[in-house]
């Protein structure tokens, strides 16, 4: 499609004239990509809600999980539990490596200083969640894209407890 101006501020649209930049069709790696980035911050609101039944929604039943020998939602969930019990103040948010959706996973000091403490990979397959890891990437939490916790809804992931 082509605009040709024409007098008094009107353009003429040519619709004979096909233009590949007009065409919006969604490519499959944007979609995938789409996917990915709601399912990352399905599991980032869920994890920071203290939802284990959120977080399992998003989540395939035979989950790989970080740092277990079994595998599996069962496995995930004691897992999560085990995080929040360690780490009270643990908050997620979403994060870009290397164009990939992940999360990172921050602790505040004593000062209310906020510190990135994990970097979280997420994979998907089949629409959910099928690995959550914690990579032993050495500087990938130095290099992912990520902002730090701020906002009225981080108050409330903070009262979860209360």
């Amino acid at each position: 499609m082509v605009t040709v101006p024409a007098e008094d501020q009107l353009s003429i649209v040519r619709d004979d004239v096909i233009s590949l930049e007009d065409d919006t069709t969604p490519r499959a790696d944007d979609r995938a990509e789409h996917v990915a980035e709601s399912l990352r911050d399905a599991f980032v609101d869920a994890f920071n809600a203290r939802d284990v039944d959120g977080v399992l929604a998003v989540t395939a039943p035979d989950v790989e999980c970080a740092d277990r020998v079994e595998d599996g939602t069962a496995a995930l969930s004691v897992f999560l539990v085990e995080v929040w019990e360690r780490h009270p103040g643990v908050v997620l948010t979403a994060g870009e490596l290397e164009g990939e959706a992940c999360a990172v996973a921050w602790l505040p000091d004593e000062d209310g200083r906020w510190s990135r403490a994990a970097l979280v990979s997420l994979a998907v397959d089949d629409g959910l969640l099928d690995v959550v890891a914690l990579p032993d990437d050495v500087d990938g939490l130095d290099r992912v894209l990520a902002d730090e916790p701020v906002g009225d809804e981080l108050d409330d992931w903070l009262r979860w407890d209360a």
